[in-house]
Formats: structure tokens, sequence, C-alpha cells
């Protein structure tokens, strides 16, 4: 039942993924793989219930016309207003955004290939507006249980962002992150690496 829903969700995601007008268009817009990797790496570290209820969304937004990743950009972009003000969305951000610090400090190279900078760029890009744009597109009920992963993980000492960052290389061959952090630290020789290799939407 897991995989049945996780690959539905994929599905729905890029059909709205392909059709999202953006003043950046994402890279992955035109790679379905990176694109099903990447994203499919993130939910591995989701509950069956979040799934399916997450899945659900998506299945009520296409039939109501909607597209919520077209609705995700608009927010990071400021071309709408807020679509939801959940205490919670708060909250998630700034556990996330404590792991994302961790993972900087732990595979320096592996962050600055994959992950979106928590710094302030000025134009949406960083990683709390991402986060920020995507959680209001969820329904209540997503949200609250994406709410319960994130805390459970945390009482838990685990960071998801850590997980589903594994659970990538390991989808690109890497035997660990470890590996991959080694591999890209003698491909780059002390060169400034490019950000966002690996970032999708």
């Amino acid at each position: 039942m897991v995989a049945s829903f996780f690959d539905r969700i994929l599905d729905l995601e890029w059909a709205m993924f392909v059709q999202v007008q953006s003043d950046r268009q994402a890279p992955c817009q035109t790679a379905p793989d990176n694109f099903l990797n990447i994203r499919g790496s993130l939910f591995e570290t989701w509950t069956p219930h979040l799934l399916q209820a997450y899945w659900a969304d998506l299945e009520e937004a296409t039939a109501l016309g909607r597209n919520l990743l077209a609705e995700k950009y608009a927010r990071m972009e400021e071309l709408i207003p807020p679509l939801s003000d959940d205490p919670a969305i708060d909250f998630i951000v700034a556990i996330e955004s404590r792991w994302q610090a961790e993972i900087l400090r732990q595979f320096p190279m592996l962050y600055q290939r994959c992950c979106r900078s928590t710094a302030e760029t000025g134009d949406g890009r960083e990683f709390a507006i991402y986060l920020r744009a995507e959680l209001e597109t969820y329904g209540y009920e997503t949200r609250q249980l994406y709410f319960v992963n994130v805390k459970n993980a945390e009482r838990q000492g685990r960071n998801l962002g850590i997980e589903a960052l594994q659970a990538l290389v390991r989808r690109s061959g890497y035997a660990d992150l470890a590996q991959a952090e080694q591999h890209f630290q003698a491909q780059c020789c002390g060169s400034q690496p490019q950000r966002g290799q690996c970032q999708c939407n």
C-alpha cells in the first residue's frame, strides 16, 4: 500500500511540476529521473499515513484544477498571498533549518551540491521560504501529520534531512553519505562547488 501511494504521489507531482511556469525554471523540469529520485528520497522519510494524506491532497487538487507545485512557486516568488497561517509551519521550519545546519556541518560538499542555502538570498530561493511555501500548499491533515513526523523525529534524535540525503546518494550509486562526501571532495579539489546540482523543485 505504501509503495502504491509513493508511486501515485510521484506521478501526480511530476504532472504538476512540468506545467509550472516560473521566472526561474527548475533544472529537473526536463529531467524526470532526477526529479523522481530527489522527491522520492524525501518521501522515504514520511510515514504511511502522511503519504496517504498528501496523495489525497494531490488528487483533490487535480480534480479542482489546482496545481500545488505551481502554487508553491508562486508563494516563493510572492505572487500570491499566504495559503495558510498554521502555527505548525513555524515549528517545522525551525526544526528543519537546524537539520540543514547539521548537514552543512557534517557533509559540507554534499550540502553545497544538494541543499538549498539557509542564508537569505533575497529572491525566495532559500530553504526556509521554499519549505514554508510547500507546507502552505498541504491540506490541514497532511500538515498536522507532517508536524507529528518532524516532532517525533526530533524527540528520537533523528535528522530527517540527513535521512533523505542518505536515500538520495544511495539512489545515485553511493554506499553512504561518507562515500559521496569523499567523492565530491576529491572531485572538487579545492574549488568552490556549484550549488544546486541535485536540487529539484
